[in-house]
Parts: C-alpha cells; structure tokens; sequence
C-alpha cells in the first residue's frame, strides 16, 4: 500500500509541475500532538506527520493530495500502533471582504491500519480566514467527518457487535504568518468530540507550507 501512496504523490506532483501558469503549485509539511482528554477507557496520545501536494487554480480552487503517518499511544499500555492515510481534497474560497475569506471542502481519503486493515472515510469542513495584517491571518472553522466502509471494521473492531465508527466533529483556531511571498507557517489548536466512541481530543499541529 505505500506503494501506491508513493506512486499517487508523485502523479500529483508530476501534473502539478506540468500545469498551466494559472495553477500554482504548492507543497506542505505538518506535525501535529494530540489527546483523549476526558474517558479513560480510551485516554492516548497520538502523534501525526503529513505531507501535502497540491495546486490553486482560477475562481479560488484548491486541488491536493495528503500522505501521512499517525501513531497511538495508549496510556494503559506500553504498545503503539501505527497507520498510514492518503486524501484527497478539494477547496473552494470566497472572497467575501478585503478581510475576510469563507471557505468550504470536501475530503476523502483511506486509512490503513498497522496490520493491513483498512477503511474509507470522508468529511467536509467549512471556515473563514480572517486577515488581521499584511502577512497575518486567523482560520478558524468546524469538520465533520465520518467512516464509509464500516464493514471491514465491524469484525475488527466491534467485539460487543456494535461496530465501528470514525464519525466526530472538529472545531479549530490558527494562526497564519507569511514569512514571505512563497512560504507560510501556521499554528493550529483543535478540540474535537465523538459520542459514539466517547472521545474528546485536544490537540496543536504545526505547519510549513512553500507555494510556488
């Protein structure tokens, strides 16, 4: 499977470099910590790094591809797990004022689990960014996401026959500053919740993005 997670990146990167002048490349790096606050039964860590490739076309377009690693780290055990994810998403922003941008996406992506399960997820988010300077910016905005195939995780998973869900909402905050015209680093704090699974998770990621 990393294979074609190779493979379809560097596709992407290949009709991106190709593209037209009015698509502009861009590439994007991401670390990012988080943790299950409130329930015990399901308290862990997990750490995520990411790498995106993508390109802005005309009418306020975004088109990329995001490639990533995660790994769990439960506090009642000394085991990790790990996985891999792939996703596409798609973009679009709305120049509603000088300083403020709306923008609304749609994402769908696969995750694979450290013993060869895997599964199809998508979500949708919606935000605005705010322009509080020449060269910094507020985002801030909610996600839904949800699981598309929970049959292949009903057996895995669901040892009570309830089965599994990736369902949970997202709300985030982050700040943006331009270091120049070409690259961008950003600080992001979310806190999202799952009732299904009785997750709570807080988290901060860090990016660097290089637009060309």
């Amino acid at each position: 499977m990393n294979k074609h997670l190779i493979a379809a990146a560097l596709a992407f990167v290949a009709c991106a470099a190709h593209a037209e002048a009015e698509y502009k490349p861009f590439v994007m790096f991401d670390y990012g910590q988080e943790r299950d606050e409130k329930h015990d039964d399901v308290a862990r860590d997990y750490i995520n790094a990411n790498v995106t490739v993508g390109v802005k076309g005309p009418n306020k377009m975004e088109y990329s591809i995001k490639a990533g690693l995660s790994q769990s780290n439960p506090t009642d055990s000394t085991s990790k797990t790990n996985s891999n994810n792939i996703e596409f998403k798609v973009k679009k922003s709305y120049q509603l004022t000088d300083w403020a941008q709306p923008y609304v996406s749609l994402r769908l992506g696969e995750k694979m689990k450290y013993d060869g399960k895997h599964f199809t997820h998508y979500a949708v988010d919606g935000g605005v960014k705010f322009k509080l300077a020449q060269n910094l910016a507020f985002d801030t905005g909610v996600r839904y996401r949800n699981n598309l195939s929970k049959s292949d995780f009903e057996k895995y998973e669901g040892s009570s026959g309830e089965g599994y869900s990736y369902q949970s909402v997202r709300y985030h905050g982050m700040l943006l500053f331009d270091v120049d015209k070409s690259n961008t680093v950003g600080l992001r704090y979310t806190r999202s919740n799952a009732d299904y699974y009785k997750e709570e998770r807080e988290g901060w990621r860090v990016h660097y993005q290089h637009n060309y």
